[in-house]
């Protein structure tokens, strides 16, 4: 006849051992939540510095465009100039 003491110990250490891992589980599963919210965070950094460097080189492209576009009658002038003085030699 089996022994309900003995049986009722193997149960509980069954019982003991399943909770041990449930909470090496939750511990692991804590520990890769924290790592996952960090990287997280450096990504939300990044984006942002990335999107106000963006912001810059944008300002400055269209600030050179504009500059381009103002210089070029003048440089117009300028090589209709040479040429009409290139071409009265």
């Amino acid at each position: 006849m089996p022994d309900p003491v003995a049986e009722a110990l193997s149960r509980l250490s069954a019982a003991l051992d399943r909770l041990d891992a449930a909470a090496i589980r939750h511990v692991e599963a804590d520990r890769v939540r924290a790592t996952l919210e960090t990287e997280l965070a450096v990504m939300r950094e990044d984006r942002h510095r990335l999107a106000e460097m963006l912001d810059l080189e944008t300002v400055a492209r269209l600030e050179a465009d504009q500059a381009l576009r103002d210089c070029l009658p003048r440089l117009d002038r300028a090589i209709a100039q040479v040429k009409a003085g290139l071409a009265g030699d």
